[in-house]
């Protein structure tokens, strides 16, 4: 009843609503259908229920006013989908997202591949205790390979896996890697491009990393599949004299 379209806002606000802000919920089709009406935009998105509001922030765009009335929402799902669909969506906001979401299946890259996601004026985080904010001083453009480095050797395996996918990573620290306790990391370091060809024979040639080791960026794809046909199909012996 509360988030039927053929009523007032005034109505709606006089009706209790039952809403779990835990549970999954689907975006309001006849909100959707507004999203190219700013007047619409602006009147819901200060509606009393907040799946109006978070129908409304998964709008690709919203004027200015309806943004910052969003992004201050105490529904934390309606920064999320602002964050996630729209791209109008303030750098300040998208960094309070990025502490406590890592992405979606639907939008994986966001918050943190949003156009408004910062790059510069990152390394102030370097030293954040917040690992989350931390890594993402490896983003800015003023960032070196010490940083990496550091990086690579954090407590925390989030920035260490951060460190291991960085192209500025060195040959050595990749290696090190390898053996990493956690193993997004161990895997990002077999990919790595630095990785030097002895090491990645080696994880070929391994049941356990060959897998991985076969989608290394540095193989071509024909040099890859007879390797792999050589290692797991060898050449039956020459019988002697």
């Amino acid at each position: 009843m509360a988030i039927r379209a053929d009523i007032t806002e005034e109505q709606r606000a006089g009706i209790p609503i039952k809403f779990d802000p835990r549970m999954h919920y689907y975006p309001l089709d006849w909100v959707m259908g507004l999203h190219e009406d700013p007047s619409a935009m602006r009147r819901l998105a200060s509606s009393s229920h907040p799946l109006i509001r978070r129908s409304v922030a998964r709008a690709r765009h919203l004027p200015t006013d309806v943004v910052e009335r969003l992004a201050r929402d105490d529904d934390r799902v309606v920064q999320l989908f602002l964050a996630e669909s729209c791209d109008d969506a303030p750098t300040d906001m998208l960094l309070r997202v990025w502490q406590w979401w890592t992405g979606s299946l639907s939008a994986p890259d966001r918050p943190h591949g949003h156009p408004n996601f910062p790059r510069r004026d990152l390394l102030r985080h370097a030293d954040d205790p917040n690992a989350r904010m931390r890594q993402l001083a490896l983003d800015d453009t003023a960032s070196t390979a010490k940083l990496v480095e550091e990086f690579s050797q954090d407590s925390n395996e989030e920035v260490r896996h951060r460190a291991a996918s960085d192209p500025r990573l060195s040959p050595a620290s990749a290696v090190r890697l390898l053996d990493d306790p956690h193993e997004h990391v161990r895997y990002a370091a077999a990919l790595h491009p630095r990785l030097p060809a002895r090491v990645l024979v080696r994880l070929l040639r391994d049941a356990d990393t060959g897998q991985t080791a076969e989608r290394h960026p540095a193989l071509p794809v024909p040099v890859m599949e007879q390797m792999l046909q050589r290692i797991q199909h060898p050449a039956p012996a020459t019988p002697g004299p």
